[in-house]
């Protein structure tokens, strides 16, 4: 009988073993997501305005062709403003974390139209396309999300969202950028 109990005890010590091992592992795992939720937020949100305040440089030739087109791009604006709508193309709507000047994180989600030559196929827009999410979403996280919603400056960020895009995807590209959707939580 006393042999029987000796061997009961250990089996006894082994699962307690286990069961505080996964409990602990569990805590761990569990703690590690909360502070994940709670913290990522704010860690990851600063380097990322600084990377949308400090930009990639373009390639010499094509920062010199957006530099000789600059002068004309008043010009152009009104024009393209008027001309008929041709080839629309819609990016997937876009969808990014923005912070108030309190640095509370404020989700936006942008749909954007451009208007293409006619003869732009879908597989080229496609091509095209990534170049312009990336200077939208960069426009919008560098931007407050006071200064976004607030109803007066509206047209000041249509016209800066649409010189980013069609400076990234290329004026012969490019006639008219539409937001189509506008919505901030």
């Amino acid at each position: 009988m006393a042999e029987e109990q000796a061997k009961e005890q250990p089996k006894v010590e082994k699962s307690r073993k286990r069961l505080v091992g996964v409990l602990v592992t569990s805590v761990l795992i569990a703690g590690a997501g909360v502070a994940g939720t709670v913290l990522g937020p704010r860690l990851m949100a600063k380097p990322a305005a600084a990377v949308a305040a400090h930009p990639a440089e373009e390639p010499a030739e094509e920062h010199a062709a957006a530099d000789a087109q600059e002068e004309s791009d008043d010009s152009e604006a009104s024009l393209n403003s008027k001309r008929e709508p041709t080839n629309p193309m819609a990016f997937n709507a876009i969808v990014v974390d923005v912070r108030d000047k309190r640095q509370q994180s404020h989700h936006m989600k942008v749909g954007i139209t451009v208007e293409l030559p006619e003869k732009f196929t879908k597989e080229e827009f496609e091509k095209f396309s990534p170049r312009g999410r990336e200077a939208a979403i960069a426009y919008l996280r560098s931007k407050d999300f006071d200064d976004l919603t607030d109803p007066k400056s509206f047209e000041l960020v249509h016209k800066e969202l649409s010189v980013a895009v069609i400076k990234a995807m290329g004026k012969k590209h490019v006639y008219r950028v539409v937001i189509t959707d506008y919505v901030a939580q």
